[in-house]
């Protein structure tokens, strides 16, 4: 049995090398090549792929993350990458911060930015390697590659930009954009020193022939979720690496009359991919009790169905555990409720974060509270395209979403206007708009009334 869409690996693959090759190309002179992904397409490895392939040509390698939870994770995959290689990975941790232990290696050596001159692979956050480079604490390199370069900054890449003078920026630019709290942020749009645009954004603006590679794949997602999730990469075709039917999920009980919603969502949802439960309209608070229940009892009524999982990484039954679900919302509030709901009937290990936290996490069974659920009114946090982007993409088998029957009206008609900036062409609440707008018409075979 064929597990995977060799044609669309192979593509990948190559729009991996020519990033590289890009990179790698003209050392003596200022260049910058950038890989863009939809979620799931395996940007860290590719990230990996391009450290060997800069150490096989002896070159001394950078690498920077946004965050600190990012940069722990890549420093472990970095060292199991090296196999037997003589060469060790550096991380420079934050003042007060150590790696974790969960992602030690032998081939892991923790050192301050000043005692690393001679480190070959040196990993860590853009705001560590930014300032140590500006005291002078850090040596330059011959390569500077960027993970998830679409959750940096302006600033951000400005503080690193002079420690290589060949660059590789690898982002989904389907994610959240980074957060700020800068006041009078508005001041900077259209300029092309604007300290908010993102990363990429920069290189957009200043240096318009900057090469840009597309991979057409995604790894984390199976075919049925691609229609869905292309309404946040306008202009990016891609398919899933897995082949239809490969992954299947099941279950050992029965349905039952008393879990009669429940089950069928959960079927519809096994069997498609997708499921939308749309409780009837009505004017809500934003932490709705009602969507809160419905969650939570979805979660339970799973895990009671005794869900086994088969896939391309195994074609054994296997049973899921709590850990293996993840409940995601838009707002602390929404998500102490249902951590509080789920404590008290037994699923601590059932995870439930907010969007901007499981950014880049995977997981086997997503319940989803849908960001527009009972509002009166659509605004930008909430149309925000990157977060329902965020949300709708940590899946592997099933993805629920759960909402109201009204939500589809916020953006139904002729979209609000906003406000416009001369040479600023971003619009992240419009863009949310017709985002939102597509994921329900996808969504649409998979609607089910929940009275």
């Amino acid at each position: 049995m064929k597990l995977y869409n060799e044609a669309v690996v192979k593509a990948a693959d190559a729009a991996v090398r020519r990033a590289i090759k890009g990179a790698l190309s003209s050392l003596s002179t200022r260049g910058a090549v950038v890989g863009i992904a939809p979620a799931g397409a395996g940007k860290s490895y590719a990230i990996g792929t391009a450290v060997l392939a800069a150490r096989e040509k002896g070159l001394r390698v950078v690498v920077a993350t946004p965050t600190n939870e990012q940069a722990y994770a890549l420093v472990h995959d970095l060292a199991v990458r090296l196999g037997k290689r003589k060469d060790k990975v550096t991380f420079l941790p934050a003042v007060g911060r150590s790696l974790p232990a969960v992602h030690r290696h032998p081939k892991v050596v923790e050192s301050k930015a000043r005692d690393a001159g001679a480190a070959t692979i040196r990993v860590g956050t853009l705001d560590k390697l930014g300032d140590a480079f500006a005291r002078g604490d850090l040596r330059g390199a011959d390569l500077l590659l960027i993970d998830e370069a679409y959750q940096a900054n302006a600033v951000h890449y400005y503080k690193v930009a002079g420690i290589a003078k060949r660059h590789l920026l690898m982002g989904d630019s389907g994610q959240l954009a980074p957060f700020s709290t800068a006041p009078e942020a508005d001041r900077w749009r259209g300029l092309a020193e604007d300290p908010l645009l993102r990363a990429v954004e920069v290189l957009d603006r200043n240096h318009p022939g900057t090469q840009k590679e597309r991979l057409p794949i995604t790894r984390r997602l199976d075919p049925r979720a691609v229609p869905v999730v292309s309404s946040f990469y306008p202009g990016h075709p891609f398919q899933a690496a897995v082949l239809p039917g490969v992954r299947d999920l099941t279950f050992r009980a029965r349905r039952s009359r008393s879990w009669k919603v429940e089950d069928k969502l959960l079927e519809h949802a096994a069997l498609s991919g997708w499921a939308h439960a749309e409780l009837p309209e009505s004017a809500v608070l934003v932490d709705d009790p009602a969507v809160a229940n419905l969650l939570t009892r979805l979660a339970k009524r799973l895990l009671a169905r005794g869900p086994v999982t088969v896939c391309e990484r195994s074609r054994k039954k296997r049973k899921l555990t709590q850990s293996d679900i993840v409940v995601v919302v838009s707002h602390n509030d929404q998500k102490d409720r249902l951590r509080i709901l789920l404590d008290e009937i037994g699923l601590p290990d059932v995870v439930v974060s907010t969007a901007n936290k499981v950014q880049g996490l995977t997981f086997e069974v997503v319940l989803a509270w849908h960001p527009l659920a009972g509002l009166q009114e659509a605004d930008e946090f909430h149309l925000d395209p990157g977060r329902m982007c965020v949300i709708l993409t940590r899946h592997r088998h099933a993805c629920i979403v759960v909402g109201r029957e009204g939500d589809r009206k916020l953006v139904e008609g002729i979209p609000p206007p906003t406000p416009a900036y001369p040479g600023w062409d971003l619009d992240p609440a419009l863009d949310g708009w017709y985002a939102h707008e597509g994921v329900f018409n996808t969504l649409s075979p998979h609607r089910i009334a929940v009275s």
